[in-house]
């Protein structure tokens, strides 16, 4: 059995025995992840984002706060290239299968107008006028639209770092678009055409988005806070030490899932009474400023809502329960974790490299003090030799003097010539340099 290293064994963030112990379903998405040597929490964490894609729009969860809310959840998975950050992606779809409606199951991103995309199609509808003439009289007339219709979409980026630069082009939305999503705000943009005009009502749709990310590529954008894009996601790890040296059998999937469950109309997730006090309580606080809430912790209640809600649906209930509330602060605390040490991470490197430039700058400055000395020197050598030379009878002409003077001197021969004049060793006859005598 191979050492376990103390690096991944040390990482804060990674969701506790407790937690796989708590319910049979979890501990059956970890055997599934460890079967094919995929980290429990990865398989957890993509299995949620899937699921809050899959699921019926009509799911809301209400807790008395901000009206209903959405069950869109947005999972991150950190690790290095080839640490398994895919895997889980793909294990999920054999794990939990997709209904048979038409559900967009592991679509890339490519922009803010292909999220709401996504939701688009082109449907007949009639025009409210009949076929006057022909074998279809009587039959209505009708046209062909541009609508939203589907509900359901699950969204997959291997690498983060992919959406850092689509959001850096001119005219991007995607940043904006991915927030909006996050919380199920209406998508979508208006033009002039009726071909490039989109408009997904809030409410309207389920999304999952899973990211995978390096740690390189997850720092600039746990930096960006101030748009509030990383308060909106699940941190967890793609490495797991527990994967154990022989596989356990495979256990299926899951044969009954909320996202195979389909509404006609909206489905409340509730709350118990002491959740929704302390939701509130949190919310009106923070209203009156009497808490400073870090930037990064702006969305925790929103998250475990979603979480909670997920949790009780996952368990076939309607309503949230007080196991539900302290699992999901359980992902919570996991989740900051991972944050927490990335944020971390980004602070040590910074240090370093802040001490490497002002290494760099004490180095140069160095290097140029004793680059002046060198020259200082040596234009004092090449002075003497410039007083040495001119003092032979009659002095010395400019030329013979260049020609007795090594070519590694001749670049500062002038300056040489000026400070042995300022000191008054030498002086100018014509075309000859001859020295003082007192």
């Amino acid at each position: 059995m191979r050492e376990p290293n103390p690096e991944t064994l040390g990482k804060p963030g990674r969701l506790p025995e407790e937690f796989f112990a708590a319910r049979p379903l979890f501990q059956h998405i970890r055997q599934a992840a460890h079967s094919e040597g995929c980290s429990g929490d990865v398989l957890f964490y993509s299995s949620l984002a899937r699921l809050s894609g899959m699921l019926s729009h009509h799911y809301r969860a209400v807790t008395g706060i901000g009206g209903r809310a959405s069950l869109n959840i947005f999972s991150a998975i950190v690790g290095a290239s080839g640490a398994g950050k895919s895997t889980g992606s793909s294990l999920t779809r054999t794990l939990m299968p997709a209904p048979d409606e038409d559900f967009r199951d592991g679509l890339p991103v490519g922009s803010g107008e292909g999220i709401a995309e996504a939701f688009m199609g082109t449907v007949e509808e009639p025009t409210g006028e009949v076929i006057t003439r022909g074998k279809n009289v009587g039959d209505p007339v009708m046209r062909r639209v541009r609508k939203q219709v589907r509900h359901s979409a699950y969204f997959y980026v291997d690498e983060g770092q992919t959406i850092a630069k689509l959001g850096e082009r001119n005219g991007s939305v995607l940043g904006e678009t991915l927030r909006r999503a996050a919380v199920g705000e209406t998508l979508g943009q208006t033009n002039a055409s009726e071909e490039r005009t989109r408009y997904i009502p809030a409410g309207s749709y389920s999304l999952g988005l899973l990211v995978g990310f390096q740690p390189s590529t997850a720092v600039p954008v746990l930096a960006d806070a101030s748009t509030g894009t990383p308060q909106r996601f699940l941190w967890g790890w793609a490495d797991d030490p527990s994967i154990p040296d022989k596989p356990p059998v495979w256990p299926g999937p899951l044969a009954m899932h909320p996202g195979q469950r389909r509404l006609d109309g909206p489905r409340d997730i509730t709350f118990p009474e002491r959740v929704r006090s302390m939701l509130w309580e949190d919310k009106v606080a923070r209203n009156r400023g009497e808490v400073e809430v870090p930037e990064l912790d702006g969305h925790a209640g929103l998250i475990k809502v979603k979480v909670a809600a997920l949790l009780a649906l996952l368990d076939n209930r309607d309503s949230v329960n007080e196991a539900d509330w302290a699992l999901a602060e359980m992902i919570w605390t996991a989740s900051c974790g991972v944050r927490d040490h990335l944020v971390e991470r980004a602070r040590r490197e910074a240090a370093v490299e802040r001490q490497r430039e002002e290494d760099a700058k004490v180095h140069q400055v160095m290097r140029e003090h004793e680059a002046k000395a060198d020259a200082d020197l040596a234009l004092e050598r090449v002075a003497r030799l410039v007083r040495k030379h001119a003092s032979q009878v009659g002095g010395i002409t400019f030329g013979e003097l260049n020609r007795k003077v090594a070519s590694r001197d001749r670049k500062v021969l002038q300056k040489s010539i000026d400070l042995a004049e300022s000191r008054d060793w030498v002086f100018e006859e014509g075309d000859r340099l001859c020295v003082k005598t007192d």
